[in-house]
């Protein structure tokens, strides 16, 4: 099996997050929370993986980093970015 994208997911706190996707979208999440799991041998829920495919598609969005440095907002961002890291 090809490796995923997604590595295995970190230790972390618990985090809600509630937003409503498509019903074709969900049966994707679906079969990538599936592909998790035979990849890493771990189950993991929707909601858990979603935060980190995110986070993983945001931190390679080039047209977002160059517009995020530019800002204030990018220094705020880069520091809670940096912080969160130092957990991990």
């Amino acid at each position: 099996m090809a490796s995923l994208k997604l590595g295995k997911l970190p230790d972390r706190e618990t985090t809600k997050i509630t937003f409503t996707a498509s019903a074709e979208l969900n049966a994707l999440l679906a079969d990538y929370a599936s592909a998790y799991e035979a990849e890493y041998g771990l189950r993991e829920s929707i909601a858990d993986i979603i935060p980190h495919m995110l986070d993983a598609f945001i931190k390679t969005d080039r047209g977002f980093q160059k517009t995020n440095r530019t800002s204030a907002f990018g220094e705020i961002s880069d520091a809670k970015t940096n912080h969160s890291n130092d957990r991990n």
